[in-house]
């Protein structure tokens, strides 16, 4: 099988599980860049690739992975158009930058956009994919496979999916880790130990999202499960209801999603 070249043009956390998470699965030679040249380096070495300190030093790739600050995608791609194929593969884990704005910048056709979120880097993930029009089936398969050899992954056949998804798979580790805080704050004001509280939280979490994934009941059903009529849970729950979480978290999300349209159009 070809040993493809690729470009990492940017090496912060998520292209970092990305790549290391299909490291022993697919066929790829890394060269890493960053400007700051550290995490370039360090990845190199993780990769057993090749760390280059310009641009310049960068051979033709069949693959760029996008990495770096939205905000500096004009920049990068006035550095690097002239220098790739036309028959390259851009990967894009630039939120709100659309597909056809990279094909634009970089010139391929073939423009994977993915969606991950930061459970990938302990193997348990999600990536949220949108390939433009010009990969064939085979193509699509290779990098779908590629992607589930160390998370979940799900193709959308409309891109704008990419942007209802983000403020949830995207987002949704930092409300969940929010809501942990909150929970094991609460614990120790009440007089519970740090480490206890937060051990206590994080396992209750852990053990939720394992029944949830591996039971056959609704969420709806297993929240029922917990709760009996005027005991605990069903207080606590009334509160919830009672100061409107549902329309918060509504909101929450609605507002996510109107971001990402908007960096999708600046």
């Amino acid at each position: 099988m070809k040993e493809y070249k690729v470009a990492l043009l940017g090496c912060g956390k998520m292209v970092s599980a990305l790549t290391l998470g299909w490291k022993d699965h697919v066929p790829f030679h890394h060269y890493t860049f960053t400007p700051s040249k550290t995490r370039a380096k360090d990845l190199a070495q993780k990769l057993e690739g090749t760390f280059v300190e310009t641009l310049e030093q960068l051979p033709p790739c069949d693959i760029y992975l996008l990495g770096c600050k939205p905000q500096n995608v004009q920049e990068l791609a006035t550095d690097l158009k002239d220098k790739i194929s036309k028959d390259a593969i851009i990967i894009s884990v630039l939120a709100g930058v659309e597909t056809k704005r990279l094909q634009e910048l970089f010139g391929p056709s073939k423009v994977l956009r993915v969606m991950p979120n930061t459970p990938v880097l302990v193997g348990a993930g999600v990536n949220a994919l949108y390939f433009s029009e010009s990969f064939s089936t085979d193509e699509k398969t290779f990098f779908q496979k590629s992607f589930e050899s160390f998370s979940m992954a799900k193709v959308f056949d409309q891109e704008e999916m990419i942007d209802v998804i983000t403020g949830v798979s995207g987002s949704g580790p930092a409300y969940i880790f929010e809501f942990a805080r909150i929970l094991s704050e609460k614990l120790v004001s009440m007089g519970l130990e740090r480490e206890t509280a937060l051990d206590m939280v994080i396992e209750t979490f852990y053990g939720a999202s394992k029944l949830m994934k591996e039971s056959n009941d609704s969420p709806l059903e297993l929240r029922n499960n917990v709760t009996s009529k005027k005991g605990v849970t069903h207080e606590a729950l009334e509160v919830f209801k009672e100061n409107q979480f549902e329309s918060i978290v509504s909101k929450a999300i609605d507002a996510a999603f109107k971001r990402s349209v908007e960096l999708s159009k600046s």
